[in-house]
């Protein structure tokens, strides 16, 4: 099944963390090599960039249940905080059939 995944946080305290500041660019990176991007492409395939600390992901699963992928993603982003030294509040969603739109005011 091809699942659509979001992801966003807040460090806290990010420049006490032995990166500093600089570890929101070291996470983005983490989270890009597994495939979560800050960037989505529209039915016309223009490229829209996504609000800071907000990541997607399009993947296919064997999972039955959203409740196990948003699990895994969980852990994912666990070990990445972990290895950067951080703490701090994620919001993750996934879901088989979506709708998404990125704009301004």
């Amino acid at each position: 099944m091809s699942y659509f995944v979001t992801v966003t946080f807040d460090i806290n305290y990010a420049q006490m963390s032995p990166h500093g500041n600089n570890v929101y660019s070291k996470i983005t990176d983490a989270l890009d090599k597994i495939y979560y991007y800050k960037i989505v492409s529209g039915k016309n395939k223009r490229t829209l960039r996504l609000p800071s600390n907000t990541y997607v992901a399009e993947f296919d699963d064997a999972s039955e249940h959203q409740t196990e992928v948003v699990e895994s993603v969980k852990l994912e982003l666990k070990r990445i905080f972990d290895r950067f030294s951080v703490s701090g509040k994620y919001f993750i969603s996934t879901g088989r059939s979506w709708a998404w739109k990125v704009g301004s005011f």
